[in-house]
């Protein structure tokens, strides 16, 4: 398994184009936020869990396995995000898929436009798990502006 270091250091060397990363601010929560509330649509049979439980918990242990202080972060976004969709689907009448779907599409749509301009193929080509360094990538440069220490020595 790959230290945090190597996980980020690899991501970021392919999101170097200011154009990108600025695409990459705004659409990687966007297709996490929209991965997830299209995942808790699908319900695991004879249980009262769904995929994007599972995900979300999955993608904790992992953030908590490679930085204790970079999952910390994660946590309040997790539990916002849980909330949210199932608040929206508690008081709004549409079918949560439908915006769920267009923004996921728009957002890779724009990511792949941002990869042209840096002229890189997305991380995740290589590796799947690049799909949950997008979000610790993002909560990485936030707490750098902070000062806050994130990486591994």
């Amino acid at each position: 398994m790959r230290t945090l270091n190597q996980w980020l250091d690899e991501y970021d060397a392919s999101h170097q184009n200011p154009r990108n990363k600025s695409i990459h601010i705004w659409c990687v929560p966007a297709i996490a936020v929209c991965t997830v509330a299209l995942l808790w649509l699908v319900n695991i049979p004879y249980t009262t869990i769904n995929l994007g439980q599972i995900l979300l918990i999955a993608a904790m242990f992992f953030y908590g396995y490679l930085s204790v202080r970079l999952a910390l972060g994660m946590l309040p976004f997790v539990i916002l995000l849980a909330a949210g969709i199932m608040l929206y689907q508690a008081y709004v009448p549409l079918a949560l898929w439908i915006p769920a779907g267009a923004i996921w599409i728009i957002a890779w749509v724009m990511q792949f436009i941002g990869h042209k301009a840096e002229a890189q193929q997305p991380s995740f080509f290589t590796n799947i798990l690049f799909l949950l360094i997008g979000p610790l990538w993002i909560l990485g440069s936030v707490y750098q502006k902070l000062g806050i220490q994130f990486r591994n020595a």
